[in-house]
């Protein structure tokens, strides 16, 4: 049987759009249902947003979880019961989809549930509300340990994601110098590779003949990892906290649209090849990524930036304006979620555009959302003062 990728794609855009209707409908429920079609329309020219709802990949589920958090820790009692049971597993399952998204939902629920009521959600969370919300990374990690055990053997949330730690630590620096220092008495499977390490990260990871795949993969590096991240860390702590710190501080500034669209030769295209349907392998071939042609054109990445330096404005400003307010706390796990994605992403992994782009859209987002609410307010505030003057 061949399988085909669009059902996946739709389903991506009816979930985008159905957590878009519950934000505009419980933080902004002043707004009309129809006011959702222009702010799809502003997304979908000025925000990355839907080039993740097209994208098999779960870049898209990081922004769908921080609404989800939002919708279940602001305003649960604006919501059916079917729809917070439902947030709840699509938050696991969002959670599930990435490694990143575990810690990144962890330091959420860690904020948001304590400040709550400071930051002005609607009413009281109760036991079963906290519980919804403690369920969805208990869910995740149980699924994530479960699946790790029946494939790999070990019961994990990651059972190799200390070799991403590991290439982070080594091309800060202190990694290769002590691999310098340590091999060949370490008896290190990398001491071999002095030396010959390729230029960056990704290629440590991904390429065919990188010192990681010659000396036998993730699965056998990964046991020696955390030995050689505690040498380096016990070497020289202060140039890796340094390296972390500045690797966080250039994710939270690098978030292009488009990182990712270059063509995949060698690690796709034999996947298509294999399990896809013919067609799908000849659009595959067709398409623009694949001939290498596909580019965002320098002005929609000037608008998107622009658009996101503007949303982020925004948000900060209906922090100020929108105080002990639903709003006041989604514009507050917009920012805390896109701090915590740069630190989480960028200094444990790698900098890379996309893993801030898949966050920024939301930026946008929520002052788009507010922009018929706040004139409305300030007219009417306006009208008031008049009419107690007269």
């Amino acid at each position: 049987m061949k399988l085909t990728t669009w059902p996946v794609i739709v389903a991506q855009a009816l979930l985008t759009a159905w957590l878009l209707h519950l934000l505009r409908r419980c933080v902004f429920p002043s707004t009309s249902a129809w006011w959702l079609v222009p702010v799809v329309a502003v997304l979908c020219v000025a925000s990355p947003l839907p080039w993740f709802v097209s994208q098999l990949m779960p870049d898209v589920f990081t922004g769908l979880l921080v609404i989800a958090f939002v919708l279940l820790i602001a305003v649960p009692a604006r919501l059916s019961r079917r729809e917070r049971v439902f947030l709840s597993g699509f938050g696991a399952f969002a959670v599930a989809v990435h490694t990143s998204h575990l810690p990144l939902a962890l330091g959420l629920i860690v904020v948001l549930v304590p400040l709550r009521r400071w930051l002005g959600a609607d009413g009281p969370l109760g036991r079963a509300g906290l519980a919804r919300v403690i369920v969805v990374p208990a869910l995740a990690a149980c699924a994530l340990v479960g699946v790790n055990l029946v494939g790999h053997g070990r019961a994990a949330v990651a059972p190799f994601g200390n070799v991403f730690l590991l290439a982070r630590v080594l091309y800060d620096g202190p990694g290769l110098d002590a691999l310098d220092r340590h091999c060949p008495a370490a008896g290190w499977r990398l001491c071999r590779y002095v030396g010959q390490f390729p230029g960056d990260s990704d290629r440590f990871l991904w390429s065919a003949n990188s010192p990681l795949q010659r000396a036998g993969g993730a699965r056998l590096i990964s046991a020696e990892s955390d030995a050689i991240i505690a040498a380096a860390l016990r070497d020289e702590p202060g140039r890796e906290a340094r390296a972390f710190a500045i690797n966080a501080l250039s994710q939270l500034t690098r978030f292009a649209t488009g990182d990712g669209l270059d063509p995949w030769p060698a690690t796709v295209r034999p996947v298509i090849a294999r399990a896809f349907l013919p067609a799908e392998l000849a659009a595959y071939d067709a398409a623009r990524q694949s001939r290498g042609e596909l580019a965002i054109p320098a002005s929609l990445q000037a608008l998107h930036r622009s658009a996101a330096v503007a949303g982020l404005i925004g948000c900060c400003a209906l922090l100020l304006v929108r105080r002990r307010d639903p709003v006041a706390l989604a514009a507050v796990a917009i920012l805390l979620a896109l701090l915590g994605n740069a630190i989480i992403t960028g200094g444990l992994s790698a900098v890379h555009d996309r893993y801030q782009a898949r966050l920024i859209w939301l930026a946008t987002c929520l002052p788009v959302l507010a922009g018929p609410v706040l004139p409305r307010e300030w007219l009417n505030r306006r009208v008031r003062i008049a009419m107690a003057r007269s």
